[in-house]
């Protein structure tokens, strides 16, 4: 067969021309921003001159060169001369130049026995090749190729040589990086197991004395006749029980901290418990010169619980209240349940908290800033365990509380899935109550004129603080609450996440702030709706109708199941797989309706209509998109990508069909 005699540059630069402008790529953007047929079919791209082409591969930031089918160099960019100049390498064969560093014989080799087989590839594998620069040093590279053919024939091969130092030091630095993290790891694990060996240390050494003081206590003060040695008997017993429990708390924490400390979880009935607690603690409250006030439910959901931690959570917080309430005061049990979770309070009328210590008192090992003791709630061990044991249940610990105004300090936990028990039927001619927590008496009185005419028997209540606000939702157990979020003790966003970690009341913010950021934030942290000043009465009176309506699911609802997707109406518990993905209640009456009607498209009407009972809904299209952004975020990594939940501008939205 003859051999065709080898190109020139100018060939080598009009199939580089031939290469990299595609008539195909026009015509595909031509048909995307609709064009005719007719255009698209007759659409060219201006051919470039030889100069053209030589000036843009020459400014090009890779080195480029094309060697024919003997390996021979017939043509290189400017961007080779720089890197691997001094050398002569434009017309001699490319493994004959002396520019592959000791690291890259291998692939010398390919190059120079195996080119024609490289070259008969349609797409030639990227490598890594340590070549020589000018001067000698060596530089990492990602050498990639491709064949340049000829009415189907291969006559050469066009090599993009691309600087990768960079690159490679920072993957080093990432190895580095991960070594040094492994280590001290390995070091942090191993202080923590000395750390938790020295607390059986410490607690063995002091239990086993305490062991005999008592177990012999008893004995003596049932001997001792003397009232003043008995009483001196008692005191050492008490202190040695006190101590003897600091141990164990200590031990408790310290196995926490190291993430050894375990639960015996069980369906359970926490009312016999909180009973038992209760009448415990009654003759230590008599003795104290208080009165203890257990208020219980007849009966509560079940959850899954360590029966003997919550005890000891409970204990713990009812004797602080008992402790630290002055003579005549009054210490409140109370449980309850709101949506999906099981509520436990305790509250005292003593000289509260102040608003610094309420940040830190569920942390151990902490001392009042200055020193002074003023309320020694969270100074050391007994309420950071109860905070570890409640984390432990995926439940929430939190404290209400102000200065001379007394504390409530109260945990919920998850009701067990398929417990939730319908909230009692409204009776005839119920009285609503709306708390308004805003700091403008005039939008407080222009909502209360609009409540007076719309529901006459309604019940108004209102504060402009935000701390006291928290309190009325605790006491007063409002149907709805109207909340601004600039209020002068603190910010509304801070006042909702604290009436979110003990009550699912609706909650209305209205306000000024029309950022995206701040209704986001709102509805992320529980928000039922939001509004913006200034608003329109009856609209305020149509979205308050919509929560006192919605408040609460009702326990017929079946689950949905639709592909790996299971969503239970009564909690707006959404199962995705394996995960489980908390809704807030409007996200739950969205998704259920897209579930119910998987595939097919569900419009803003009809979504406004299931979450708002009103296919008109005011502004409920930007609300609808705000809920399922979040949704996405919920349900898939890349919320800016949606596969699940899809978009059918300025209709509505669709599931995608599941397998």
């Amino acid at each position: 067969m003859r051999r065709r005699s080898p190109k020139t540059a100018g060939d080598v630069l009009a199939e580089l021309v031939e290469m990299r402008v595609e008539n195909a790529r026009l015509r595909t953007q031509l048909a995307k921003y609709g064009a005719r047929p007719d255009e698209v079919r007759s659409a060219r791209v201006p051919r470039l001159s030889l100069e053209q082409v030589a000036e843009i591969l020459d400014g090009a930031g890779d080195a480029i060169l094309v060697v024919d089918l003997s390996g021979t160099v017939i043509y290189m960019n400017n961007k080779v001369g720089e890197i691997y100049g001094g050398r002569e390498i434009l017309g001699r064969r490319f493994v004959d130049v002396d520019i592959f560093g000791s690291e890259s014989l291998q692939e010398k080799e390919v190059w120079s026995h195996d080119l024609t087989a490289l070259m008969q590839q349609d797409k030639p594998p990227l490598a890594e090749v340590e070549l020589l620069r000018g001067d000698g040093t060596p530089v990492y590279t990602e050498v990639s190729a491709c064949a340049l053919r000829r009415e189907g024939e291969v006559w050469g091969m066009v090599v993009v040589i691309r600087d990768i130092s960079d690159r490679k030091k920072a993957e080093q630095r990432l190895r580095d990086l991960y070594a040094e993290e492994r280590k001290a790891r390995q070091q942090i694990e191993a202080e923590m197991k000395r750390r938790l060996d020295f607390m059986r240390a410490v607690a063995h050494e002091l239990k086993t004395p305490l062991t005999p003081v008592l177990a012999s206590i008893g004995s003596l003060t049932e001997e001792l006749q003397d009232a003043r040695l008995q009483k001196l008997a008692r005191n050492v017993a008490q202190g040695a029980a006190a101590l003897d429990k600091r141990v164990d708390e200590l031990l408790d924490l310290a196995r926490g901290e190291v993430g050894m400390l375990h639960l015996r979880l069980e369906s359970t009935d926490l009312r016999p418990m909180l009973r038992s607690v209760a009448d415990n603690m009654t003759p230590l409250a008599l003795s104290n010169g208080l009165s203890l006030t257990a208020q219980l439910p007849p009966n509560l959901p079940k959850v899954r619980a360590d029966v003997t931690r919550l005890e000891q959570v409970l204990t713990n917080l009812m004797n602080n209240a008992i402790k630290f309430t002055p003579r005549g005061g009054k210490v409140t049990l109370t449980a309850g349940y709101h949506g999906a979770s099981v509520v436990v309070e305790v509250k005292d009328t003593g000289p509260g908290v102040s608003e610094t210590e309420k940040k830190h008192i569920f942390e151990p090992y902490r001392h009042p800033e200055g020193g002074v003791r003023v309320r020694p709630y969270g100074m050391g061990l007994g309420l950071a365990l109860c905070k570890m044991f409640i984390d432990l249940h995926d439940g929430q610990i939190w404290v209400r509380s102000r200065l001379g105004k007394g504390s409530t300090f109260g945990f919920s936990l998850p009701v067990e899935t398929g417990g939730v028990m319908a909230p009692p039927a409204d009776k005839p001619g119920k009285l609503w109550k709306v708390l308004i927590i805003e700091d403008n008496p005039q939008i407080v009185n222009s909502i209360a004129l609009a409540l007076e005419a719309e529901w006459p028997h309604a019940a108004l209540l209102s504060t402009r603080m935000g701390e006291e606000g928290v309190d009325l939702v605790g006491s007063e157990h409002p149907d709805v609450v109207i909340l601004d979020l600039g209020l002068p003790d603190k910010d509304g966003l801070d006042v909702l996440q604290e009436i979110r970690l003990f009550s699912s009341v609706p909650v209305l913010v209205l306000t000024v702030r029309q950022e995206e950021q701040d209704i986001t934030r709102a509805l992320t942290l529980g928000a039922n709706d939001y509004v913006t000043k200034p608003f329109k009465t009856r609209e305020l009176m149509a979205r308050l109708k919509v929560q006192l309506r919605r408040q609460a699911p009702t326990e017929e609802d079946a689950p949905i199941v639709y592909g790996p997707l299971r969503l239970d109406p009564a909690t707006f518990e959404l199962a995705y797989g394996p995960r489980e993905i908390s809704l807030t209640v409007v996200e739950g009456h969205i998704m259920r309706q897209l579930m119910l009607n998987a595939g097919r498209v569900v419009t803003y009407g009809r979504l406004a209509e299931a979450v708002w009972g009103d296919e008109d809904y005011p502004g409920a299209v930007v609300t609808l998109r705000t809920y399922i952004r979040q949704l996405r975020q919920k349900l898939q990594a890349a919320a800016s990508d949606p596969r699940l939940i899809l978009t059918k501008p300025s209709v509505g939205y669709s599931l995608v069909r599941l397998a």
